[in-house]
């Protein structure tokens, strides 16, 4: 289940415009990194270019779970 997909999820993103902005973030990378895997041959700099995007998209998941934790709280 993606973060998109999961509905307390998105309960919690209807009342913040952060989260929202997060989650648009992390979707966008997934995005480029999918584009990038469904390359049947990559150059190098495609290659490094991936690993950079799935390192962010990382960041990106961590800091929407600290939110969506953070959100529960309140």
């Amino acid at each position: 289940m993606g973060l998109r997909d999961d509905p307390e999820i998105q309960r919690l993103a209807a009342q913040s415009e952060e989260l929202r902005r997060l989650l648009a973030e992390h979707a966008e990378l997934d995005k480029k990194v999918t584009a990038l895997d469904n390359r049947h041959v990559r150059t190098p700099a495609e290659e490094m270019e991936r690993k950079q995007l799935s390192k962010r998209k990382l960041v990106s998941r961590d800091r929407v779970t600290r939110l969506v934790a953070e959100l529960k709280k309140t």
